[in-house]
C-alpha cells in the first residue's frame, strides 16, 4: 500500500495552453489561452468549481504493458528513464511502491492524458510514425477518429486507454508535457482529499474540445488574466489551486516563453503545497510553506490546534507581524489575495510577479 493511501487519493491534472492570436505577446497581452471547464452540480469533488482537466490515478495508468506499447513505438525504456531524472524536491506522489507498476513520473503523465481526453476529448500524442519529442517543446492534438465513441468508451470503463492508443496506433505525448507542482488538499477537508501532480502542456492551435456531459458542464478558453478577472467579478469561481497557478502565468504573456520556462524548469521537482488554515477576526488565512506560520514538521495528516490563535487579529495585522511570506488572505468566496516575500521553490514562478529569472529565458 502507498504511504497515505488511507489518508487521500492520488490525481493528476493538465495545464493545457493553446497559442492564440499573435505570435508575440506583449505585456498585457497574451497570445495564449487555457482550457478550463466547470465541474457539473452532481461532482462528488467541489461541485461548480472551474478547474483544469485532470482526475484519480486509476490502475491502467500504471500497467507495464504501457512500457512495451512505447518501444514498439520507438520510445525506449532509457528514453522514458529521462522523464524520472528529477533532481529537486519530489512529493509523496512521485514515490514508487511496487516494482511491478510503471515509475510514478511516468504513469502520472498517463493519469493527465487520459482524464483530458474523457474529460474533454482531447487527446494528445502523435500517430505512430511521428512518434518521439518535438524540438520546438510543443505537444498536439490528434484527430481523425471516431472520438466521441472512443470517449465514451474509455470513460466507462469499456475500453482502457492503453487500447485506443494501441488500435489507433496513437503515442501519447509524455515528452512534451512538463511537471509543473504538485497540491494536496487541506487536512480540513478529512474525508475527500488528493494530492494532485499538475503538468503543463502547450499546443500551437486550439484544438477542437467534447466536453463529457456527466462531469462537464461547459469548457471554454481564456487568459490567465481574463479567468483571474471573472473570478473576482463573481462570473466563474476557481479552485484555490487552479487560482494560485493562473496567478503564477498571468506574469508571463508569452507561450513561447512558457514552454522555454517549463522545460528547463520540469526537471528541479516541486515542492509539496498543502494549505494550512488559520483565523483571523475578518479573514481566512491558508498558509503554504515557506511563510513563518506554517508548522514545522507538519504531517500533512494532523489538524493543527493553532487554528484559532490569531482569531483576535486582523489578517493585516498578523500579515505585519511575519517576515516571510506565502498565503492567501480570503475574505470572501471570490474575495482572495496572495501575499510571497519568498523566493519560489524549485526555481518556479512567483505569484508576486518577482520572477527576475525570466530575463534568461
Amino acid at each position: 500500500m502507498r504511504k497515505f493511501a488511507k489518508y487521500w487519493r492520488d490525481s493528476a491534472s493538465l495545464l493545457i495552453l493553446a497559442r492564440d492570436g499573435n505570435r508575440v505577446a506583449s505585456k498585457n497581452n497574451f497570445n495564449y489561452k487555457v482550457l478550463v471547464f466547470k465541474r457539473t452540480e452532481k461532482t462528488a469533488f467541489m461541485p461548480n468549481s472551474i478547474v483544469f482537466p485532470g482526475g484519480a490515478v486509476d490502475k491502467q495508468d500504471a500497467i507495464l504493458s504501457w512500457t512495451d506499447f512505447f518501444a514498439k513505438q520507438g520510445i525506449s525504456k532509457e528514453r522514458l528513464a529521462g522523464l524520472t531524472q528529477v533532481g529537486g524536491t519530489r512529493p509523496f506522489i512521485f514515490e514508487n511502491d511496487d516494482p511491478n507498476t510503471l515509475d510514478r513520473n511516468v504513469s502520472l503523465r498517463i493519469t493527465a492524458l487520459r482524464e483530458a481526453f474523457e474529460e474533454l476529448g482531447v487527446l494528445l500524442g502523435h500517430k505512430q510514425s511521428e512518434a518521439g519529442s518535438s524540438a520546438s517543446g510543443f505537444s498536439k492534438a490528434v484527430g481523425g477518429f471516431d472520438i466521441e465513441k472512443w470517449q465514451k468508451q474509455v470513460h466507462d470503463g469499456e475500453k482502457q486507454f492503453v487500447e485506443l492508443c494501441e488500435e489507433l496506433k496513437i503515442v501519447p505525448d509524455l515528452l512534451n508535457m512538463y511537471e509543473w507542482s504538485a497540491w494536496l488538499t487541506p487536512a480540513m477537508f478529512r474525508k475527500r482529499r488528493f494530492e494532485t501532480a499538475f503538468y503543463l502542456v502547450a499546443l500551437d492551435e486550439q484544438p477542437e474540445v467534447r466536453s463529457e456531459p456527466h462531469e462537464v458542464a461547459e469548457h471554454f478558453w481564456d487568459t490567465p488574466s481574463g479567468l483571474l478577472q471573472a473570478h473576482r467579478e463573481e462570473k466563474l469561481w476557481l479552485a484555490p489551486p487552479q487560482y494560485y497557478e493562473l496567478n503564477r502565468l498571468v506574469h508571463m504573456p508569452d507561450i513561447d516563453q512558457v514552454v522555454r520556462f517549463a522545460r528547463e524548469r520540469s526537471a528541479r521537482g516541486s515542492t509539496l503545497i498543502c494549505p494550512v488554515q488559520y483565523k483571523c477576526s475578518d479573514a481566512a488565512i491558508f498558509v503554504f510553506p515557506g511563510d513563518d506560520l506554517y508548522p514545522q514538521g507538519y504531517d500533512y495528516i494532523t489538524e493543527h490546534g493553532d487554528f484559532e490563535k490569531f482569531k483576535d487579529l486582523t489578517a493585516e495585522q498578523l500579515r505585519k507581524q511575519a517576515r516571510n511570506l506565502h498565503r492567501s488572505e480570503h475574505t470572501g468566496l471570490h474575495a482572495q489575495t496572495l501575499y510571497q516575500s519568498i523566493e519560489a521553490f524549485n526555481g518556479h514562478l512567483s505569484v508576486n510577479g518577482d520572477n527576475k529569472h525570466l530575463s534568461k529565458l
